[in-house]
Parts: structure tokens; C-alpha cells; sequence
């Protein structure tokens, strides 16, 4: 991870006066470049001038070198959620497929924000989390990154799990960013809780159609599955009492 020039490209503000130095130099060099007499001259000032603008370019991370260091890190995710859990498709649950879930972290203290040229916000953490479902569980397995912050208690993974008959809801919260100009933009957030109180997911996402259907989608499976968890184990109690009454006949 690029720590220290992606923490360059999210405190950077403005035209980067080197840069503009760059152009500069290169500019006079190809003027002087037009005279015979100046022209080696020129040249050489050209030159230094584009390695100066390279170099003022390349001291800070781009918006795709930046998006490009989280795909690389969030790309075996599914992988290492089937290995840590030791969840394999044999053992998925056929009502309700796997959900990746990723977004920029809004939320966490003095995270940076920066709006880029395609428009779109990112800030200085991110998160992203896989989640499988067996026939008796939900597991969860994800990574919270810091994009400026290489430290172990910055980076660190998300796990956890929970059978559908103690999962209490999927849902999606909206909150707001109040960016460096004071402009407030909308945050959601997808939190998956247990009924006690413990949650498996929770943090800012990249919001969309496919978010609300995620957190549909769960509630649907823990509704199924609980009723399937509450028919089998008012089975198992039928058959207990059954076999206890065949049992006491017997010694009478």
C-alpha cells in the first residue's frame, strides 16, 4: 500500500505549484528551442522541465492507482472467507446467494474525504466483507483498510457469524458526511445484527438497488430458516417425549 502518497493525494490542495514549475521551465525550453542558437539549450531545459512535472505528478497517488490498490487487497476476499469459515458452495444455502459488500468508511474519526475529477467521493479507509450462507449459518469474513495508515490496528479483518434463528435483521442505515466546506452528503451504512445485540456487518457501503436487495434478501433466508430451525427442533422434542413415554410403558 502507498501510504504516504495516498495520505499526499488526500491532503493536496489546489494545482501542485510544482507541477505548474514543470510546465513552466518546459515552456521556455521550447521557446528556446525555435532559436539555432539557444536550441541545445532549450533542449536540455525541456527536458529537466518534463522531469520536474513527472516528478510533481508522481509524488501523490492517482484516483485509479488509488482504486486499484483496493481491488488488489479486496480480490481474494471470497477465497479467504471459504478457508477461514471452511464454507464451500457443496454447502450453501440455495435460497439466498453470497453478498460481497464494499464501500468507502465515512464514518471513521478524522478520515480523510476528497471529491475527484470523475466526481466521485473517496475516502482514507474502506472496507469490504463476504457473506456466505450455509444451511445453518451466516458467516462473514472482510477487511477494513487504511489507505494512509499501514499499522496492524489500522488494517484489520472483519469476522464473524451466526445461525439465522439468532440473527435479528439486515437493514440499512442513512446517515451524513459533513465534508471540508461544510456541504453534508448522504452516508448509508449496511448493519446485519444478532438478537443479541452483536453485529456481524457494519459500516458505509457503495449504495444501490443491489444493497436493498442484499439486506431483503437476508431477512427472507433468516425468516425461512428459523421457521425450519423451530420445525426441526419441535421434532426432535416430539420424538424425545415419544421415546420417554415408550419407556416408561415398558416398566410398568
Amino acid at each position: 500500500m502507498e501510504t504516504k502518497r495516498n495520505l499526499k493525494y488526500f491532503t493536496s490542495k489546489g494545482i501542485n505549484p510544482v507541477f505548474i514549475v514543470g510546465l513552466v521551465i518546459t515552456a521556455i525550453g521550447l521557446i528556446l528551442m525555435i532559436v539555432p542558437q539557444t536550441a541545445p539549450f532549450g533542449l536540455v531545459l525541456a527536458l529537466v522541465g518534463v522531469g520536474v512535472a513527472v516528478f510533481a505528478t508522481g509524488a501523490k497517488s492517482g484516483e485509479a492507482e488509488i482504486d486499484n490498490q483496493l481491488l488488489g487487497i479486496i480480490k481474494d476476499i471470497p477465497e479467504q472467507a471459504m478457508i477461514k469459515h471452511e464454507v464451500y458452495e457443496r454447502s450453501f444455502n440455495p435460497i439466498v446467494k453470497p453478498i460481497f459488500l464494499k464501500g468507502f468508511d465515512y464514518r471513521l474519526e478524522g478520515v480523510y474525504c476528497k471529491k475527484g475529477p470523475d466526481y466521485k467521493f473517496r475516502t482514507s479507509a474502506y472496507n469490504a466483507a463476504q457473506l456466505y450462507f450455509s444451511r445453518e449459518k451466516i458467516v462473514v469474513y472482510g477487511k477494513h483498510i487504511s489507505l494512509v495508515d499501514d499499522s496492524e490496528g489500522a488494517n484489520y479483518e472483519i469476522i464473524g457469524s451466526a445461525l439465522y434463528e439468532d440473527v435479528k435483521e439486515a437493514r440499512i442505515e442513512e446517515t451524513e458526511f459533513t465534508l471540508a466546506d461544510g456541504r453534508k452528503v448522504p452516508v448509508y451504512s449496511f448493519v446485519l445484527e444478532t438478537k443479541s445485540g452483536e453485529k456481524l456487518v457494519d459500516f458505509s457501503v457503495e449504495y444501490g438497488a443491489d444493497v436493498d436487495k442484499a439486506a431483503a434478501d437476508i431477512n427472507h433466508a433468516v425468516e425461512k430458516m428459523t421457521i425450519k430451525a423451530m420445525e426441526k427442533a419441535a421434532d426432535k422434542a416430539a420424538k424425545r417425549e415419544a421415546l420417554r413415554r415408550g419407556e416408561a410403558i415398558k416398566y410398568e
